[in-house]
C-alpha cells in the first residue's frame, strides 16, 4: 500500500526480484485499525521448464456456487491472449465472483464490478507498470483508494486470465490469512502490515468496487495483474 513515498520507495525496491512473479498491495487510504501501510511482496515461484503445470485452485471451487457459466481455461501450450482477448471474454465477472466468494467466507458484503471507465483505466495502468517494471508505479492514476498487483506472470504457466485470477487471489488471501489466525501476524501492527496487506485490502468493508485489469507483453510471454478497491 502507497500511502507515503518513503514506503512506496521500499515496496518498490523489493519488486524488482526478477526471478519471481510477485505480488504486491498499496493501500492509499489506510489510517487507522487494521489499515497500514504495506511495505512488502509476495513471492511466487515460477516453475520451470520440467514442472507440471499447477492443478486449478481452491478459490474457482469456491466461486463455483456463485457463476452459472465461466469461460473455459485454455490449455499451457496455446497462445497468450492479448489484452483485447481477455476483455472481450468478459472475465472480470470472473475476478469479481473469486474475490467476493473468498469475502463471503467471513461474512463481508460483496463488492460491485466497477464501471467500465476504471475497468479500462486499470488495464492501462497495468501496462504502464510493466512498461516502468516496478509494481505500483502509476497507483493513484485511476483515483483507487487500494491497490493490488501480481507482476511479471509467466504466461506459459498462468496463460488464461481466470488462471491467474485463482492463482494470485489464493495466494493474496489463503497465504496471508493463515499468518493472521495462527496468530504470526497482527492486523492491528503496522510492522506487519506487509506481509498481510493483499488480504486486508480485499476484506476491507470501506471498499465497495473492484476493477480488474490485465494487461500483456507484445510477444504475449508476460502478463502485469492489478486489482483496484475503489
Amino acid at each position: 500500500m502507497k500511502k507515503k513515498a518513503s514506503f512506496l520507495k521500499i515496496c518498490a525496491a523489493l519488486a524488482v526480484a526478477s526471478f519471481f512473479a510477485v505480488g504486491c498491495s498499496d493501500d492509499s487510504s489506510a489510517t487507522s485499525g487494521d489499515d497500514f501501510i504495506d511495505r512488502g511482496e509476495v513471492n511466487l515461484p515460477i516453475p520451470s521448464s520440467s514442472a507440471k503445470a499447477p492443478a486449478s485452485s481452491s478459490a474457482k471451487e469456491e466461486a463455483a456456487a456463485s457463476s452459472e457459466s465461466k469461460p473455459a481455461a485454455s490449455s499451457s501450450s496455446e497462445k497468450a491472449p492479448t489484452s483485447s482477448e481477455a476483455a472481450s471474454a468478459d472475465w472480470r465477472d470472473y475476478c469479481l465472483e473469486v474475490v467476493n466468494a473468498k469475502r463471503a467466507t467471513e461474512d463481508l458484503p460483496p463488492l460491485k464490478r466497477a464501471t467500465a471507465e476504471r475497468e479500462s483505466c486499470v488495464e492501462e495502468q497495468a501496462a504502464a507498470d510493466m512498461k516502468a517494471g516496478k509494481g505500483h508505479a502509476n497507483f493513484g492514476s485511476c483515483n483507487e483508494s487500494a491497490q493490488n498487483t501480481g507482476p511479471n506472470i509467466n504466461t506459459t504457466w498462468y496463460g488464461t486470465p481466470e488462471k491467474i485470477v485463482d492463482t494470485y487471489v489464493n495466494m493474496m488471501w489463503d497465504d496471508e490469512k493463515k499468518l493472521v489466525t495462527s496468530g504470526e501476524r497482527d492486523p492491528n501492527k503496522s510492522e506487519d502490515y506487509s506481509y498481510i496487506g493483499h488480504y486486508l485490502n480485499m476484506k476491507n468493508t470501506r471498499y465497495t468496487s473492484l476493477a480488474c485489469g490485465i494487461a500483456y507483453s507484445g510477444d504475449g510471454t508476460k502478463a502485469w495483474f492489478n486489482m483496484n478497491f475503489y
